[in-house]
């Protein structure tokens, strides 16, 4: 089976040749061909198979779900440095079409949530905080606005944690130089699925949620549970990447694996289309299904990888620093691996001028509202 890999995924020509090969499979299955003479009905499949797919399902989605957590777990450090630098580029206008414009959200009458969803190392609400304390308002104001991190890993709640206290603690020296009182922000932090979001219905302001789609089984469920959570007139937003013949980055990994290893590993679980939501119309049309309202896609085309610098590092940090791609390089076989890291040199050399430029990485922003009445 053609498997998508995670920073990385088959092209659309591939994708569909593995789908339509996975289908023939099945379709040549002497115990469905069998059915298929003996039912003239389209219902052909009895109870015990659709529970044996479920099952089967189910099984797939548990180990997808066990993978993501795994890797995420152990390549904490590698995504913050290697990824860092790149997806921080997307944040502010992540935070504006979500919603949280500073100048706007501060309320003496309530509080304004913001809720980050696969926070990862806490780039999002490190901004997000960031921008808030230049506002210069009243002390006793900040206490109105409450930040909240999500993620499934506790290795990246606790970095976005040292990272955000060593901000606020850079903050307070500041604020005693200058003999002001300290800030006071609300920010919790809560391990948890984005797909069965742990918060009661209306919570939030704002919901961002910054390249973890790519990380759901279910993105769709996300999206659904983003809808119950957020009050009426509040927004959502969150970034995907560009598709592959954008994103230079993939698409070096992407070819060179293609051309010598092994793109059909065995073993991996099943997940989504990486590069689903890189497609604007896609993506505003599944927040459109869920009743999302004001909904527009915006594509950021002058992001740069500038924290890669050869073809070696790139091999390297999508190793280290992924979910899927991680899984696809380990599969590998000792020569296969050399051969696509040597590859993934020769590439990223011809694209780049041999490093006189940075990769593009493109993204694309998509962002919605909960409508104020239904």
């Amino acid at each position: 089976r053609r498997r998508l890999d995670d920073e990385t995924a088959m092209n659309p020509k591939m994708l569909l040749a593995a789908a339509f090969a996975q289908r023939q499979r099945c379709l040549q299955s002497p115990t469905l061909a069998k059915r298929a003479v003996i039912c003239s009905t389209r219902a052909m499949a009895t109870s015990s198979d659709e529970n044996e797919i479920k099952s089967s399902g189910e099984a797939n989605e548990h180990r997808f779900f066990e993978m993501e957590q795994r890797n995420w777990e152990q390549g904490f450090e590698a995504y913050d440095e290697g990824f860092g630098p790149l997806t921080c580029q997307t944040i502010p206008t992540l935070l504006s079409d979500g919603g949280f414009s500073p100048a706007n959200v501060i309320d003496e009458r309530r509080q304004f949530k913001l809720l980050d969803v696969a926070t990862g190392p806490g780039f999002v609400l490190t901004a997000a905080i960031d921008a808030a304390m230049k506002l210069d308002l009243p002390e006793e104001l900040y206490s109105n606005l409450k930040f909240t991190g999500l993620d499934i890993t506790q290795n990246f709640l606790q970095m976005a944690k040292q990272r955000i206290n060593a901000q606020l603690q850079e903050q307070q020296q500041q604020q005693q130089r200058q003999h002001k009182q300290e800030i006071q922000f609300n920010i919790d932090f809560v391990e948890g699925s984005a797909e069965s979001l742990p918060f009661n219905d209306g919570s939030f302001d704002s919901i961002v949620c910054n390249f973890g789609i790519l990380h759901f089984f279910h993105p769709d469920a996300f999206l659904r549970e983003s809808y119950r959570v957020l009050r009426p007139g509040g927004r959502l937003s969150f970034s995907a990447w560009a598709p592959p013949m954008a994103t230079e980055g993939f698409r070096i990994a992407l070819e060179s694996i293609a051309e010598v290893g092994n793109p059909n590993v065995e073993g991996l679980p099943d997940g989504p289309n990486f590069f689903d939501f890189g497609d604007p119309n896609q993506a505003t049309n599944a927040l459109k299904e869920i009743g999302f309202v004001d909904t527009k896609s915006v594509e950021l085309s002058e992001m740069k990888w500038t924290s890669i610098q050869n073809g070696s590092e790139l091999y390297d940090v999508l190793l280290q620093g992924t979910s899927r791609t991680r899984e696809v390089l380990l599969g590998q076989t000792q020569e296969e691996a050399a051969a696509i890291a040597s590859l993934m040199i020769q590439k990223y050399d011809a694209i780049t001028d041999s490093g006189k430029r940075c990769l593009a990485m493109p993204a694309v922003i998509t962002s919605g509202c909960k409508p104020t009445s239904t």
